[in-house]
């Protein structure tokens, strides 16, 4: 799978232009800041999760500031396989992004959190034609017929595009909201018209993460809504809310240029948040100083004691606590508690407690330790080799199979490209992991 689950959030609200000029942090960087590159690529977008101060192509000149929305752009990139370098803001992460072609435009919603980075979506434009990698958001009837949304996107096909999953053909009927499809098609204005809807992963029941500063909210408790970028959320009386500070947040703290954390589903056109997470640095609605309750570190998990949800952590010498609200992610997508292993290192963030502890709300899995226990959710991809003996990717880690391999309640020759799996296994010196069981979600 070509990102983490995850979670969606579709920004094409960037303006750029290939020359180059621009007069704010949305537009692309000035000339004079990618001086010495070549090629006239736009590369532009969003980030959620951690605030990068500034995005950069490695190697290159070519920068631009992160502004206050999370938003970049990047002018005159250079075609070909490049690195994204976010800096700054607690963040020091690496992203590739590949086969860039001159001329084309790619806009990007990009999750980082400390050195990890993963692109949650992204639609290409120019060159050689237009893409798109998303989840689905809308469908027909709230879209016009044989047409759908994802990436922010309006999708249209007819009798000539191709439906796949993996080897198997399939239809527009087959397409569900929260489905993650990767596009291919000529643009078409704002729309794309698709030759080719590749069906990477039919879990529809991925929680969505969207993080960001709230813009034009309205309603009331009992039925609200805001916009994150171009992401629509929607809550109502059952949604929960939480915060850093020494009082509980309430619907009345959603007030423009708050940043949250939103974690939901993804329904017919929008967001439904299941938890609201106020994280701007002081309790919304507070007139008191700012709260100093939230921290973040990095460190080796030590020891792991206690009983999931209720964990007890200690990551180099602190004491991590975690519960049912916590989220564990490895390079963007969201896994159990028991993917932690002795041996990780870890970025947690979280509420310093009085006896100094810290009570985690995100843990991201960042490494692990060679000879190490190694688990990990996603959809399988490239997968080559005659059973038992097989190789697959699983959200950027190489996976390898032998006759030692358990394959759990599916036959070995029975798994295809798409599958959402669950692998467990050992971390090889080279990075890749030797699967010790192989199971189908």
């Amino acid at each position: 799978m070509r990102r983490l689950l995850g979670f969606i959030l579709a920004i094409s609200t960037v303006t750029a232009a290939c020359s180059g000029k621009g007069s704010s942090p949305t537009s692309p960087s000035e000339p004079g800041s990618s001086a010495g590159a070549t090629g006239s690529a736009v590369i532009a977008g969003a980030v959620q999760g951690a605030s990068p101060a500034t995005v950069a192509v490695a190697g290159t000149a070519v920068t631009s500031p992160v502004d206050a929305g999370g938003r970049f752009s990047l002018a005159n990139v250079p075609s070909g396989d490049v690195q994204l370098q976010f800096s700054g803001g607690g963040a020091s992460a690496m992203l590739p992004v590949s086969a860039v072609q001159p001329s084309q435009r790619i806009d990007l919603v990009v999750s980082v959190s400390g050195s990890a980075a993963a692109i949650e979506s992204q639609v290409r434009s120019g060159g050689s034609g237009a893409e798109l990698e998303g989840r689905v958001e809308s469908l027909p009837p709230t879209t016009p017929a044989l047409s759908f949304k994802a990436a922010g996107k309006t999708v249209t096909t007819d009798a000539s595009t191709r439906f796949q999953d993996g080897s198997a053909t399939r239809s527009f009927g087959d397409l569900r909201i929260g489905m993650r499809v990767h596009v291919k098609g000529t643009a078409s204005g704002d729309a794309i018209n698709a030759t080719l809807v590749e069906m990477q992963n039919s879990n529809v029941d991925i929680p969505v993460e969207v993080n960001g500063v709230i813009d034009s909210p309205a309603g009331t408790a009992a039925a609200f809504q805001f916009k994150i970028g171009s992401t629509l959320v929607k809550g109502d009386a059952a949604t929960a809310f939480f915060g850093d500070g020494d009082k509980p947040d309430t619907f009345a703290d959603l007030k423009d240029g708050v940043r949250v954390e939103v974690k939901g589903q993804q329904r017919d056109g929008f967001v439904y948040a299941v938890r609201i997470h106020i994280n701007d640095g002081d309790d919304a609605g507070d007139d008191g100083p700012p709260d100093d309750t939230s921290a973040s570190i990095h460190g080796t998990l030590k020891t792991i004691g206690g009983a999931i949800p209720a964990l007890v952590l200690t990551v180099d010498t602190t004491t991590v606590r975690t519960s049912s609200s916590t989220t564990v992610k490895r390079r963007g997508d969201v896994q159990s508690l028991d993917t932690l292993k002795v041996g990780q290192s870890l970025h947690v963030i979280g509420t310093r407690q009085s006896d100094g502890s810290l009570a985690a709300r995100l843990i991201e899995i960042d490494d692990d330790a060679t000879g190490g226990e190694f688990e990990i959710e996603g959809s399988m991809g490239g997968l080559k080799g005659t059973c038992p003996s097989l190789t697959f990717g699983v959200n950027g880690f190489s996976i390898a199979t032998n006759g030692s391999t358990t394959f759990d309640g599916t036959a070995c020759s029975a798994f295809k490209n798409g599958d959402k799996v669950n692998v467990k296994g050992l971390k090889q010196a080279d990075g890749s992991v030797l699967a010790t069981r192989l199971r189908r979600k």
